[in-house]
């Protein structure tokens, strides 16, 4: 006898949930302003020196002097390093002294040779006597041409030891200290035994890594700002001066190098030191910005429409026939400029943004008897030759960050509900775009993302009520089920 009334308080309970779902929550919406955009590209990147010089010894021996350290400022022909000369200043005045023997015997062999030849003129000597003069002779202009060879290579050793500066700038490494004893192959590919590294560091390179999906936007000649731990409060600018056409993969992310040329004539930047970088891409001023949340590519309509508790097809009607009637208005030119006029043309229009979707009942019943498998192909086709047709038909469209225009779909808030509108977008960032059509300062529009997030918050816990079910109201379906069939239904 109680179970009528069970099922009448279940009723009543169910039918309350169902009013409760009917009303759902109200729709955030945000208002058309207009703000600065600045769309930037954020990196993390190493400062390093522009043009590092290895500086190697060809001499080998002890080091007797190295009056320099690290970080030591230098001009060119400073000493860096002395190497003990005496082996080498031995070997020099022994090629000297062979050089003056070799020009004496050049002289000598000269003037016997001219006498060999009068003689032989005479008749006084023979043919083999006058041979061996100029053979004589001979030999002492090649070992003159050696004497003087082996002393320039001698020359050179003893320069060698003395190792000076070959540009203006700061020691950043120092490999060897005053004592040690280098034995340098001069033979090698590494050209010697490194003794130092220096560098000018009026100017230095930031090397940051800008990954794969902004790297598109990142060109050189853009200005960018860096920050360094060691100045938090400081601000450093430069230039990007070129990207690295190879990429580098670190943890399964792939990135590209973007060398930045910085200004450091104070030395306050060093080597090493890590740097957060803003790379600089758009800024416009003063323009009309709708948040990202409440912009969807023309192919989301019906999701959004769902999202918004509007009917999709109408939805869909309304955006075909403003994409539509944009395309007609656009007819000159080249393909790409007709979908951008067309994109653009009636958009800001309220009236005819308006009158879209009044047009809607008239063509649903018609779109639904067609199918939802062939309206969703249709869709996707677009119109053929116009580039935002392509956006509204499934290809990729411009993430935030991309300077081209495009179009885009949003929801204005008119007479208690949301009318679709079609608007062209230009720059954005990851917060707002910019509204080149379509949209007024003060206009209000729907911030579909959140609205999404709320329809998926009402299906789970439906899903999650239709799964536990309501005190007796479950137990009660059970027993129905169980009576309407079998056995349990003889009971």
């Amino acid at each position: 006898m109680r179970r009528p009334a069970v099922l009448v308080a279940a009723a009543l309970v169910v039918a309350a949930c169902g009013r409760k779902k009917e009303q759902g929550p109200p729709i955030q919406t945000a208002t058309v302003t207009r703000q600065d955009i600045v769309v930037d590209v954020e990196a993390t990147g190493v400062i390093q020196p522009i043009n590092a010089v290895q500086v190697r010894s060809k001499a080998s021996g002890q080091i007797i002097n190295m009056p320099v350290e690290l970080g030591a400022q230098v001009k060119p022909g400073d000493l860096l390093v002395q190497i003990d000369p005496r082996d080498v200043k031995n070997r020099y005045d022994q090629a000297v002294a062979a050089l003056h023997a070799a020009q004496a015997n050049l002289t000598v062999t000269r003037a016997q040779d001219e006498r060999a030849r009068e003689l032989s003129k005479q008749g006084v000597i023979t043919a083999p006597e006058l041979e061996a003069a100029t053979i004589a002779y001979a030999n002492a202009q090649a070992q003159l041409v050696t004497a003087r060879t082996n002393l320039e290579i001698a020359r050179v050793a003893l320069e060698d030891a003395t190792i000076r500066a070959p540009i203006a700038g700061t020691v950043i490494e120092k490999d060897v200290s005053r004592g040690q004893v280098i034995a340098s192959a001069t033979n090698s590919a590494s050209g010697g035994t490194l003794l130092l590294q220096m560098a000018n560091l009026n100017a230095v390179m930031d090397s940051a890594l800008v990954g794969e999906s902004d790297i598109g936007n990142v060109r050189p000649g853009l200005t960018a700002t860096v920050k360094v731990d060691a100045y938090p409060n400081r601000t450093f600018r430069g230039r990007v001066e070129k990207i690295a056409p190879q990429a580098t993969v670190q943890q399964s992310v792939t990135m590209f190098p973007v060398l930045i040329r910085l200004d450091n004539e104070d030395g306050a930047l060093m080597p090493g030191m890590n740097s957060d970088v803003s790379i600089l891409v758009e800024r416009r001023a003063d323009a009309i910005a709708v948040p990202n949340d409440a912009v969807r590519a023309p192919r989301d309509a019906a999701a959004a429409a769902l999202a918004l508790g509007l009917d999709p097809a109408k939805v869909r009607d309304a955006v075909r026939g403003q994409f539509a009637s944009r395309a007609g208005n656009g007819a000159s030119g080249s393909p790409a400029e007709r979908g951008a006029a067309g994109a653009a043309g009636a958009g800001a229009d309220p009236a005819r943004s308006a009158a879209g979707p009044a047009a809607g009942p008239a063509a649903g019943p018609a779109a639904g008897a067609r199918g939802r498998a062939g309206d969703s192909a249709r869709w996707r086709r677009g119109r053929a030759g116009s580039g935002p047709a392509l956006a509204m038909g499934g290809e990729e469209t411009p993430e935030p960050g991309n300077t081209r225009p495009h179009p885009g779909l949003v929801f204005v808030a008119q007479n208690n509900t949301f009318v679709p509108r079609m608007v062209m977008l230009g720059v954005g960032n990851y917060d707002v775009t910019q509204v080149l059509s379509g949209l007024q300062e003060g206009d209000r529009v729907a911030l579909i993302t959140a609205a999404m997030l709320q329809q998926s918050r009402s299906e789970f816990q439906q899903r999650i009520q239709n799964r536990v079910g309501l005190p007796g109201v479950r137990q009660q379906d059970q027993n129905g089920r169980r009576g309407a069939g079998g056995r349990g239904g003889g009971r």
